[in-house]
């Protein structure tokens, strides 16, 4: 019941405004959306919960065209200020990531340096289950568990590119057969029941 008009997206009813998850709150203003009108509901809000939000780990992301983005990092970088945003939080520029629940959102993102970390985490892992002696069938268990355990999430909010697609099938292969170049069963034959 607010004054702010949030975010309208074909199919929903209502516009959207915030998402809630935990102690995570996001925020949708629109262009002609004044800060001060949130920043009212947040303080309301605190007062009401006998909580603090904490304006410092605030991070604003410009959604819109190029140039009204271009313009509100520069003015904002620049001066410290825009409309009524808070100062001195983290303005995402072109291509900086912001993390959001485990996804990562931002204009220009590079999304395999998004997923850089998570293939070095896989990676370390089959790494040291290549320490022990597991079987075929162990080794089977081990890639279900670890890849697809340590990326489902990510693959879902973020979507996996082909490249890390290759990644890791790769990763996957060397730990399976043992580093060998040429595997002594075809892919295919593998993924048969």
């Amino acid at each position: 019941r607010s004054a702010l008009s949030g975010f309208k997206i074909p199919g929903l009813p209502e516009p959207i405004k915030v998402t809630l998850f935990a102690d995570d709150t996001t925020t949708y203003i629109a262009e002609g959306d004044d800060f001060a009108v949130l920043q009212e509901i947040l303080d309301t809000w605190c007062s009401a919960a006998k909580a603090k939000f904490n304006i410092t780990k605030t991070e604003i992301i410009p959604i819109g065209e190029r140039s009204y983005r271009e313009r509100m990092a520069h003015t904002y970088k620049s001066t410290g200020q825009w409309m009524n945003f808070p100062q001195n939080v983290r303005l995402a520029g072109e291509g900086d990531a912001i993390r959001i629940l485990g996804g990562f959102f931002g204009n220009g993102i590079d999304h395999l340096a998004v997923w850089s970390p998570r293939i070095a985490k896989v990676k370390a892992a089959l790494d040291r289950w290549k320490l022990g002696n597991a079987t075929l069938d162990g080794k089977r268990h081990v890639i279900q568990m670890v890849v697809a355990g340590m990326t489902q999430y990510l693959s879902d909010v973020q979507r996996m590119p082909t490249s890390v697609v290759k990644q890791l099938d790769k990763i996957m292969r060397d730990y399976l057969w043992d580093g060998k170049a040429i595997p002594p069963i075809a892919k295919e034959h593998t993924h048969l029941p």
